[in-house]
């Protein structure tokens, strides 16, 4: 992954937020996503596919095999930091430093075959698959559960999406375990 990847990838995200923050929810296919999705994945800033010792480690959320630690734990453990010096950390300090407030990232898994609610009150949300496809059902505020409200969206692995505060998002029909990114922005101009 390069530079301008990175970059490109970042300013898509950027815009989305600019364009859509605080009016409703979105979805951005940031502009190289097949080249920072394996940074983002990697804990350890490594490329998964370098040294096939990386994919020694123990077998991730539903037996996949990933980089020593990727997303490891059981796939319903609930949101974990993500750790410093890690793409994930950088891609939420790059971010927060180009938008003017704190953004947090946490590694999540949804699990297969199970729905997963993402809720954040008084927060926006940016949601980024890293790996596979999922439905995302989306309801806006005071309009808690009940299918046919709201609106349904196919998310596949690089889109990221944008859930302004107040709104919930449920993902669900995944056929093996995806690992997510949550990046939470705590302060909502």
């Amino acid at each position: 992954m390069s530079a301008t990847d990175w970059e490109l990838f970042l300013r898509d995200i950027a815009l989305c937020l600019a364009t859509y923050q605080g009016r409703g929810p979105a979805v951005v296919w940031p502009d190289r996503a097949h080249a920072v999705l394996p940074r983002l994945r990697d804990p350890h800033g490594r490329h998964a596919r370098r040294e096939p010792r990386d994919l020694c480690g123990p077998r991730g959320p539903g037996g996949l095999r990933g980089p020593r630690g990727a997303y490891g734990g059981r796939a319903d453990s609930g949101p974990r930091p993500a750790p410093r010096g890690t793409g994930a950390g950088r891609l939420a300090a790059d971010l927060g430093h180009r938008m003017g407030y704190a953004v947090e990232a946490f590694e999540h898994t949804l699990p297969a075959e199970r729905a997963l609610a993402l809720r954040h009150p008084g927060a926006d949300t940016l949601v980024c698959l890293l790996q596979g496809g999922a439905r995302c059902h989306v309801e806006g505020p005071g309009r808690p559960g009940g299918e046919g409200r709201g609106i349904d969206l196919r998310l596949c692995a690089g889109e990221v999406f944008y859930a302004p505060a107040g709104h919930s998002c449920t993902l669900s029909g995944a056929r093996a375990p995806c690992p997510l990114l949550l990046l939470v922005l705590r302060a909502v101009p």
